[in-house]
């Protein structure tokens, strides 16, 4: 099995035994990268043995917007794009990918949804979305829903400019962003989704918080994780973005029933 973190939800401040897991490749495991018109036989391999022979992987090809696709069969996201997938066919693994991007995961026990988000700073409300749509489409309670915040940039690397910042504190709260300087910002990304999930009434006792940083977490003293920050920091300004793209090491973010 390729290197990947993987964990149980919690609901109520207990382990949910009986539920999905949710986890995430390393940067040890190679590039997950994906796009409808590429092939990637690290991340082929690696969704293959992460499904076995019963399970079918769903992808969507991101475009950091608030875009959810619930479905019931994996071809019903072929060639789409968007940034989230939610399903209640437990023969279905969502997979979306992430570098310095929040990775979020979410489970309803009323209903059986589960399923994996994709939330940049322009995608952040995303799982403010996913909660509507299980509440809406199968009448599910927020007190029902459990979600977990994987691995991504922290505010300890995140400087962003005063406009965003005021953005952020306008429509997610003061307490995300913290000023550094006149021109300088830092944002924690868990902070402004923790305040959309207390919006939804998401209880703080269904939430996981893996605040580990994409950016600059080390284990064993070589980096933990892909960063496109970090990794095309030194790259020239010239370099066109769809090559600055390539630049980097994208994890794979899945949610799965064992």
């Amino acid at each position: 099995m390729i290197d990947v973190i993987q964990k149980k939800f919690i609901h109520g401040g207990n382990v949910v035994d009986d539920g999905p897991q949710w986890g995430m490749t390393k940067l040890s495991s190679g590039s997950m990268r994906f796009r409808w018109n590429e092939n990637n036989e690290v991340r082929d391999s690696f969704l293959a043995e992460l499904s076995g022979p019963s399970k079918k992987t769903a992808a969507v090809e991101l475009i950091h917007s608030k875009i959810i696709y619930d479905i019931d069969f994996p071809q019903q996201t072929e060639l789409k794009q968007g940034d989230g997938i939610l399903t209640r066919n437990k023969d279905i693994v969502p997979v979306v990918t992430v570098a310095d991007c929040m990775p979020l995961f979410i489970y309803d026990l009323s209903s059986g949804t589960f399923g994996a988000l994709h939330s940049g700073w322009r995608g952040t409300g995303i799982v403010g979305e996913a909660v509507s749509m299980i509440r809406e489409k199968y009448g599910s309670k927020p007190q029902d829903i459990c979600v977990a915040i994987g691995p991504h940039i922290g505010d300890c690397c995140y400087n962003i400019t005063k406009e965003r910042a005021e953005y952020f504190c306008d429509n997610f709260g003061s307490a995300c962003v913290n000023k550094i300087d006149d021109d300088n910002w830092a944002l924690s990304l868990t902070k402004a989704n923790l305040d959309v999930l207390e919006k939804c009434g998401v209880p703080a006792d269904n939430i996981t918080v893996m605040d580990e940083c994409t950016c600059c977490r080390k284990e064993n003293g070589v980096f933990k994780f892909g960063s496109f920050r970090r990794q095309t920091m030194g790259l020239p300004d010239g370099i066109p973005l769809e090559e600055r793209l390539k630049k980097f090491t994208v994890q794979a973010a899945f949610t799965i029933w064992k």
